[in-house]
C-alpha cells in the first residue's frame, strides 16, 4: 500500500544552538505515523528569511501530501513562519478578523492591550483556515497549495499539541483513512546485539512490516521492540510477527525478561 507522504519543519534558531529540545518533531512524527502517513523528513531551520524561503522552495518541489510547520507564529521580529509561507507560495498575508478576535480575547483576559506586535499574529495567507489556540495567543492555520496540505502551528509545545490534537488530527485522519497497527514490548537482561539475529529472521518472513529494536528512553531500561504495519490486511501479520519474535527470544535467550511496553 502506498502511503500519503509527510514532512515536518521546525522553525527556530533555539532548536539548533542547543537551547531548546525539539520535542515537537517527536510528537508530530509519532502521530503522523499512527494516522497512516509516511514521514520522510524532519528539518530544523534557523529564523532567517532567505534560508527558510530557499528550503521551502525545495520542499514544495518534493510535493509531500502533508507539511506540518511549527514555530515562528509569535509577535517578535524573528517569528517569520507565515512570511516565509507567503513568500514561497505567492499567497499574500491579510489580517483575519476571526484570528484578531481570538487574539484580542486572549490578551484582554490577561489585562493587556492589542499592540502592533500582537496584532501581527492575526495576519494569515488569504484563503487559509484559522486554527484556534486554546492555550496561547498565537492561532495556527491550514492551507492547501498545489495539492499539498500545509498546517502552520506555534512552536510552544503545549500550544502546538493543543491545536494539533483538537484541530489538526481530525483533518489528518479524514484525509488518510489508513489503518495503522502496532505492537510493542520491552526486553530486560540483554544486549540489543543479542536480539539482532532473531529480528532479522522475522523481518525476512514479514518484509512488509516495520520491525525494529530501540534502546529504551533514558528513564526506562531494556530494549523496546516495535512492530507495525499499515492497512487492515497487516493487522494479523503484526500480531503473528509479535508472537514469533517473543517465542524466538524466549527459546534462544532464556535469561531475558519480556514485559509489556508502557509509554
Amino acid at each position: 500500500m502506498e502511503l500519503p507522504t509527510a514532512e515536518i519543519v521546525c522553525l527556530g534558531t533555539e532548536l539548533l544552538i542547543g537551547v531548546t529540545v525539539n520535542t515537537n518533531a517527536t510528537f508530530i512524527g509519532d502521530n503522523l505515523t499512527k494516522f497512516g502517513y509516511e514521514v520522510r523528513r524532519v528539518t530544523c531551520i534557523r529564523d532567517e528569511l532567505e534560508l527558510a524561503s530557499d528550503f521551502f522552495h525545495e520542499l514544495f518541489n518534493r510535493k509531500p501530501d502533508v507539511i506540518i510547520v511549527s514555530g515562528g507564529l509569535g509577535p517578535t521580529y524573528d517569528d517569520i513562519q507565515l512570511e516565509v509561507i507567503s513568500r514561497t507560495t505567492g499567497i499574500q498575508l491579510q489580517e483575519s478578523s476571526e484570528a484578531l478576535a481570538m487574539i484580542e480575547v486572549y490578551y484582554n483576559q490577561k489585562g493587556l492591550s492589542l499592540s502592533k506586535e500582537r496584532r501581527k499574529m492575526a495576519k494569515f495567507p488569504i484563503g487559509s483556515t484559522v486554527l484556534k489556540n486554546d492555550i496561547g495567543g498565537a492561532p495556527g492555520c491550514f492551507l492547501s497549495f498545489k495539492n499539498m496540505n500545509i498546517f502552520c502551528l506555534p512552536g510552544v509545545p503545549s500550544e502546538m499539541k493543543d491545536i494539533f490534537t483538537k484541530r489538526v488530527a481530525p483533518l489528518l485522519k479524514e484525509k488518510s483513512q489508513v489503518d495503522f497497527h502496532e505492537e510493542k514490548f520491552q526486553i530486560l537482561n540483554c544486549f540489543e546485539s543479542q536480539l539482532a539475529p532473531y529480528i532479522n529472521e522475522v523481518k525476512g518472513k514479514f518484509s512488509e512490516l516495520y520491525i525494529k529494536s530501540h534502546p529504551a528512553h533514558e528513564y526506562k531500561s531494556g530494549i523496546v521492540i516495535h512492530i507495525s504495519g499499515v492497512g487492515e490486511i497487516q493487522k494479523e501479520k503484526v500480531q503473528q510477527a509479535n508472537k514469533l519474535l517473543q517465542e524466538l527470544f524466549q527459546k534462544h535467550l532464556p535469561k531475558i525478561i519480556i514485559q509489556s511496553f508502557m509509554e
